[in-house]
């Protein structure tokens, strides 16, 4: 065992122990049977806690500001990726306290967005636009000047 799961091991036990201390058996009987319903409706004790990850990696996302740790997930690159991305001048980033470094949710959606690959229909689309302002423009210069 290392210092950290012995760590996390006796802050376990001391939670058990105060909420041995604390309650009565017929609330600890209580406690028991919540976590045994939660553990009825996801299954197993992992399938609760990857489902807890799973809320928790979504809950982020109504954040307006994102640590560097949440931009690497959001864009799916590594963290060194987002800092080289910061120090290429790629986006734009807010240093409150002059160390941590968080991305405005905006920022990062625009440059997603720098670089479109466009389908066939959006190419066909725009194209119609043109020509339809380009066949004005022309209806206008030969009524304007007479006919050419």
């Amino acid at each position: 065992m290392n210092r950290k799961e012995i760590d996390l091991l006796l802050s376990s036990m001391e939670g058990l122990k105060s909420l041995l201390e604390d309650n009565s058996l017929e609330n600890f009987q209580q406690e028991i049977l919540r976590v045994e319903n939660f553990l009825k409706r996801f299954g197993s004790l992992d399938e609760l806690l990857t489902h807890l990850g799973n809320v928790e990696k979504i809950a982020y996302t109504a954040k307006d500001f994102l640590n560097i740790d949440e931009v690497a997930a959001y864009l799916q690159v590594s963290k060194g990726y987002v800092y080289k991305l910061t120090m290429l001048k790629e986006l734009t980033v807010y240093k409150p306290n002059g160390k941590n470094i968080f991305i405005l949710r905006d920022d990062l959606n625009q440059w997603i967005k720098r670089n479109p690959s466009f389908s066939n229909s959006e190419i066909e689309r725009q194209a119609n636009i043109i020509a339809y302002a380009l066949n004005q423009k022309n209806k206008n210069k030969t009524t304007r000047g007479g006919r050419k």
